[in-house]
């Protein structure tokens, strides 16, 4: 599924350049030239692909293992954990008062 959304997303970035640099096939009027060329026309593919490849990134992720890597990452760095909650509740002590 991952490869399915990797190639809808480069898809949408060679769509996205060819409308930026392709060839004018048709003269358009001065309202549509207008509605291409303001920069809310193109940051709506720019969204769709940071989509398509966010998409792509998370159906790679192997989501039935997450729970046991979490827990075994906290066990390895408890000593770190405790220390950076000890600093922080000192820092929002000093930082209140």
């Amino acid at each position: 599924m991952h490869r399915m959304f990797g190639l809808l997303a480069l898809m949408a970035a060679g769509l996205g350049l060819y409308l930026l640099f392709g060839p004018d096939a048709e003269p358009r009027g001065s309202g549509m030239q207008a509605m291409q060329n303001a920069p809310v026309a193109y940051s709506g593919w720019a969204l769709g692909l940071v989509m398509g490849l966010t998409l792509a990134w998370l159906a790679g992720v192997d989501w039935s293992n997450l729970p046991a890597r979490v827990v075994l990452w906290v066990r390895l760095q408890r000593r770190r954990l405790w220390l950076a909650v000890l600093g922080s509740v000192f820092a929002s002590i000093l930082l209140l008062f």
